[in-house]
Formats: C-alpha cells, sequence, structure tokens
C-alpha cells in the first residue's frame, strides 16, 4: 500500500513518527515497514528521471505484517495526527480506520 502526502516532509514526519512500522527499504519481513522510495530505494535514480517515471517525492510505501491490524491502524492515525501542520493527504483526507480496514 502506498500513499502521497503532497510534501516531503510531511512524508518524513509520518515516517519518523510511527512506532509499529520500522523504516527500511526491505519488504521481506513478517513486521510491517515503511519507505520513503524517492529517498531511500530510489535515491540514486536522478530526479528528472524519476519525474519522467512519476515517481512522486512524497510517496510513502507500507508494507504490511503480521501485528494486529487496529494496532496499525492506530499507529498510522497517531503519526498522521502528530505531523504539522495538519494533514491533505490525497485518496486520505479525513482518514479514519475505516479508510484502510
Amino acid at each position: 500500500m502506498s500513499f502521497e502526502t503532497g510534501s516531503l516532509e510531511i512524508s518524513r514526519a509520518v515516517a519518523e513518527r510511527t512506532r509499529i512500522f520500522n523504516i527500511t527499504v526491505s519488504f521481506g519481513s513478517i513486521n510491517s515497514s515503511l519507505s520513503l522510495p524517492s529517498r531511500m530505494s530510489h535515491a540514486s535514480v536522478p530526479e528528472e528521471l524519476r519525474k519522467h517515471r512519476t515517481l512522486p517525492s512524497d510517496l510513502v510505501r507500507l508494507s504490511v505484517g503480521i501485528e494486529d491490524v487496529e494496532d496499525l491502524i492506530a499507529d498510522l492515525e497517531q503519526a498522521f495526527n502528530a505531523a504539522k501542520p495538519p494533514l491533505a493527504i490525497a485518496g486520505v483526507r479525513g482518514f479514519s480506520s475505516t479508510d484502510i480496514a
């Protein structure tokens, strides 16, 4: 699952504030993880090429593991709420647990 926040700074803030999702480029674990592809796995791709291939700089990528779904949702909710200014996430406006459950 992935989403955009509209801002690399907001994406970083969300990533840094999660407690269950580990920040990593590896997606081969049973634990949930999160990455910012434009700054991690695709950081070596020149910016012009990333734009041409439509890789948004603010993209947040999630890999969901075996943790309880309600715990994961709560973790994302608190990270969104802690990121300032208030979020207007593309496709996740008015985020609530029912949006991804």
